[in-house]
């Protein structure tokens, strides 16, 4: 995972990753306080927007509240020493308000009933979308761990609209090829999860599992900013899909700057009219 850790700050950005480099250096060569304070100015700033867009988005629901505290103080690094996950979770992983409200809207205004999520972590996407559901509306969502099968069920069965959420257990590409078989269809897709596997799970969902009018989410889709940064090799995963995408003549796609960023993609047959 391409995480950039800076005095105990973790940053989607490489900008205020940078900053924060150059403030160290300045602070080290005893540059002038005015120099100091101006580059704190610009972390302040990159701080106060973020805390600005937090706080104007609407409140999580009980449950959700309650679903995000619980995931933020797991134990997280003691489960990963003693053998219980597969792999050492960051909490990094959880969608958070904002971005779940990004989802919920994107749900509720195409009014989608059947919905795909790959890549679960702790439920926080899945219960979102599935609030914003009606009680026929179903969640189908995929988690290759465990524990965190079992976990996440416990969570999302604490809110009246955990009813409408499936867990499918298992290697994501396996679930997907599974889910085509059976002849599933979703209205509204959402991809988040390791990013090697992005382009293939991409390339099933859109082929066998996306009903029509559908639209996919892919999140992650900046990746801390390695995809645009000089020095990224041809074969960054994201990198990668972001560019296999642009070869596409089939599909319309935004990236939107959201969090790590939101890739949004529709049919041209479905968005054409």
């Amino acid at each position: 995972m391409f995480q950039v850790l800076m005095a105990d700050k973790i940053s989607y950005d490489p900008a205020l990753t940078k900053l924060w480099e150059v403030k160290r250096e300045a602070e080290k060569l005893g540059l002038p306080e005015s120099i100091i304070s101006g580059l704190q100015a610009v972390e302040d700033l990159f701080e106060a927007r973020e805390v600005y867009c937090d706080g104007k988005t609407s409140e999580p629901s009980d449950a959700l509240s309650k679903l995000m505290k619980d995931t933020m103080e797991h134990p997280w690094q003691q489960l990963f020493n003693e053998g219980k996950t597969k792999w050492n979770i960051s909490t990094r992983m959880l969608s958070g308000n904002l971005e779940g409200y990004v989802l919920k809207f994107l749900v509720s205004a195409s009014k989608a009933k059947r919905v795909l999520e790959v890549g679960m972590f702790t439920g926080c996407g899945a219960l979102g979308m599935a609030e914003v559901m009606p009680d026929d509306g179903k969640v189908v969502t995929c988690e290759f761990d465990p524990y965190l099968v079992k976990l996440t069920r416990t969570f999302v069965d604490k809110s009246p609209h955990g009813k409408k959420i499936t867990i499918v257990e298992g290697p994501a590409l396996n679930s997907l090829n599974d889910l085509g078989k059976k002849g599933e269809k979703f209205d509204f897709i959402f991809i988040d999860a390791d990013k090697p596997g992005y382009c293939d799970y991409f390339n099933v969902s859109i082929k066998d599992l996306l009903a029509p009018g559908g639209t996919i989410a892919l999140d992650n889709a900046l990746h801390y900013g390695k995809p645009y940064l000089k020095e990224c090799p041809d074969d960054e995963p994201i990198k990668r899909f972001n560019d296999m995408l642009m070869t596409r003549n089939d599909v319309y796609h935004v990236l939107m700057p959201v969090r790590d960023g939101i890739m949004l993609v529709r049919r041209k047959e479905d968005m054409n009219g």
